[in-house]
């Protein structure tokens, strides 16, 4: 099978992987982590409101004295929109290293096998390759983006750049999560892109799905950890399951 639908189930499929036993310590301690920063950052920008306020509030007239809630109001609406919008992107950054251990319980417990018992030594020693590995991703989505971004100033086809650019997004976006169980199991990107290219309606739906999930407020904090299930039961039945 090979479907929009079917990619899409992977990564409803992954949320309800992240609550079996055993993987949800992989979703809550990066979960709490990004949390924390948020709350620190909202305290920090706090003092900050508070100090231009009360220098705001000397400066107005007795009869403008209310706009001083107006920058309340303003505060309180701008940081819920910094939060809604940019938590998946720190979360993303904060989870990286929580990622391949979840990925690799994911398998554990769908096939009851771990891809490879590796020391830390050897953990150490594969650095240089997961971030050659990481470039080559970057490389692949940057030059891309670009084309896609100098077709929203080409008249006619600007019209059907926004469908391009959600598509290519979506594309990225399972590359970006399959890449987790696929480096478990040392399959080059290349031969990830080229399984990919093969169930490319599977591929699209998946990241679709993501995309969407990431900009619904609260589901995007349990999107990451969704997806990299999601993409590793996709590679167990579709990947490594059909090798």
């Amino acid at each position: 099978m090979n479907n929009l639908v079917l990619g899409a189930k992977y990564l409803f499929d992954g949320f309800g992987l992240i609550t079996k036993p055993g993987l949800r310590r992989f979703v809550i301690i990066p979960l709490l982590i990004n949390i924390g920063l948020f709350i620190g950052f909202f305290f920090l920008m706090r003092y900050f409101v508070i100090e231009f306020n009360a220098w705001f509030a000397n400066h107005l007239p007795h009869w403008l004295q209310w706009l001083s809630f107006v920058l309340w109001a303003l505060f309180f609406i701008g940081f819920f929109a910094i939060f809604i919008f940019t938590f998946v992107t720190v979360a993303n950054l904060v989870s990286a290293p929580f990622n391949s251990f979840l990925a690799e319980k994911v398998e554990l417990y769908l096939t009851g096998k771990i891809p490879e018992d590796r020391s830390l030594l050897d953990n150490i020693k594969d650095i240089p390759r997961i971030l050659g590995r990481q470039l080559s991703i970057i490389g692949y989505y940057i030059p891309r983006a670009l084309l896609i971004l100098v077709l929203f100033f080409v008249p006619v086809i600007q019209a059907i750049a926004a469908l391009l650019s959600f598509l290519f997004h979506a594309w990225v976006m399972t590359l970006t999560y399959v890449d987790y169980p696929t480096d478990n199991n040392r399959i080059p990107i290349r031969e990830v892109r080229d399984h990919m290219q093969l169930r490319r309606w599977s591929s699209l739906g998946f990241g679709a799905s993501i995309l969407i999930c990431s900009m619904i407020p609260i589901v995007n904090c349990f999107t990451i950890p969704a997806a990299v299930a999601g993409a590793t039961k996709f590679w167990v039945e579709e990947g490594r399951g059909s090798s």
